[in-house]
């Protein structure tokens, strides 16, 4: 007997959606909110971004190849179950419900499937403490105490290493709690929290082709949710669904280079810090290509601090490298790309100029209304709307 995943959470998203009344800013919109016509958006869909990957459903077995109770570690039943099994059948590894306090990193070329609950992804509590602030000694003593977890000829030892050798500060790539260098990786019904607070602290980072993610919580402060963040190759594509699913944060909080496509998705900005900017979505996409982020059928909202205060900007792209305005070269630099479109927005983002400079570069924000723009002119940001529905919608 098998299971599929069903999210209670993420179907509220898409009633909330639903019922919002669906008046909007028509096509181009204005020079601070641009819109898409009907013909452009025909190409943002989840198949143009995919190509020729098709996603399979997770299906849950009826018994696991593998079981981790509560009390034992995750990361040492990943490294069992890829050193005794080779390429040839995804192997699936159940996670009961309990709190596991470490990072878990999957690195292998076996098509692993991690699940926990599949209606109650918060009984699978996959948490750590650690942000891109961190030395290298205070990061092998959070991840690796006494050497105990991560191992020279482990699977994983690749991804510790490279951020227990760094000098100074490990930065945002070295900080994630769960860490998947994985093709055909999937994850359900588990709950990834990063309780850092005083910089970058990512939930999960990918960095991996033909990932996906489905009923699970990833909650944090700062780059709570990295996808493809380690190339910058236009060469290899990261693609990834996240598919009903709830992402909590306050800055930057969903960003990188992949290509992604966000399905029934719960974005809840937070309020753990009262200052600052509060920035949704930052994607680095490689400027020759088209697609970066596709955000449909969802929910974008804040807590309670948030609704009604119009504080909270949507996205800003993230220039990677660049230090400054002027040092931005269209058509090499980064330019992040991201449409939400047929989704629901809460009175929690400011609505007149919903997208921020741009991350690193400070480069203001600009895009195209003309009739016969292009949008794939990295001129101008990639940051694009269509048929949107709530109180933070275009008007």
């Amino acid at each position: 007997m098998t299971r599929k995943f069903v999210s209670s959470t993420c179907v509220l998203a898409i009633l909330c959606a639903s019922l919002q009344p669906s008046v909007a800013l028509e096509y181009p919109g204005t020079e601070t909110r641009p819109i898409l016509s009907d013909e452009e958006v025909s190409k943002y869909t989840e198949k143009n971004y995919f190509s020729d990957w098709e996603p399979e459903e997770i299906v849950i077995p009826a018994y696991p190849h593998y079981l981790v109770s509560a009390g034992e570690s995750i990361q040492e039943v990943v490294n069992q179950a890829i050193n005794e099994n080779g390429p040839e059948s995804r192997i699936y590894i159940k996670i009961e419900a309990g709190h596991y306090m470490e990072t878990v990193y999957v690195k292998s070329e076996i098509p692993l499937t991690i699940y926990g609950d599949p209606d109650n992804p918060e009984d699978v509590h996959i948490m750590s403490t650690i942000s891109a602030a961190a030395t290298a000694e205070e990061y092998q003593n959070i991840v690796n105490e006494n050497g105990a977890r991560y191992k020279e000829g482990d699977s994983a030892w690749e991804l510790y290493n490279y951020c227990a050798s760094r000098d100074g500060n490990i930065g945002t790539d070295c900080s994630p709690v769960v860490w998947v260098e994985n093709e055909n990786f999937q994850l359900a019904g588990v709950t990834v929290h990063n309780g850092a607070t005083d910089a970058q602290a990512v939930a999960l980072r990918t960095g991996a082709d033909k990932i996906h993610l489905m009923n699970n919580r990833f909650l944090g402060l700062q780059d709570t949710l990295g996808l493809g963040i380690v190339t910058r190759d236009i060469t290899k594509v990261e693609r990834v669904l996240v598919h009903m699913c709830y992402i909590k944060g306050e800055i930057d909080y969903v960003y990188g280079g992949a290509v992604a496509v966000f399905n029934m998705v719960t974005f809840n900005t937070g309020s753990l810090k009262e200052s600052g900017s509060k920035i949704v979505f930052a994607p680095d996409t490689p400027a020759g290509r088209s697609f970066g982020f596709l955000v449909i059928n969802s929910n974008i909202t804040g807590d309670a601090t948030y609704i009604g205060s119009n504080r909270i900007s949507l996205a800003r792209s993230w220039d990677r490298g660049i230090k400054s305005a002027d040092l931005y070269v269209p058509g090499e630099s980064p330019n992040g790309q991201l449409v939400i479109r047929d989704s629901n927005i809460d009175d929690v983002i400011n609505i007149e100029a919903p997208y921020a400079a741009a991350a690193t570069s400070k480069r203001p924000f600009s895009t195209d209304i003309k009739q016969d723009r292009d949008l794939d002119d990295n001129t101008h940001n990639r940051l694009w709307e269509y048929n949107n529905s709530g109180q933070g919608s275009p008007k």
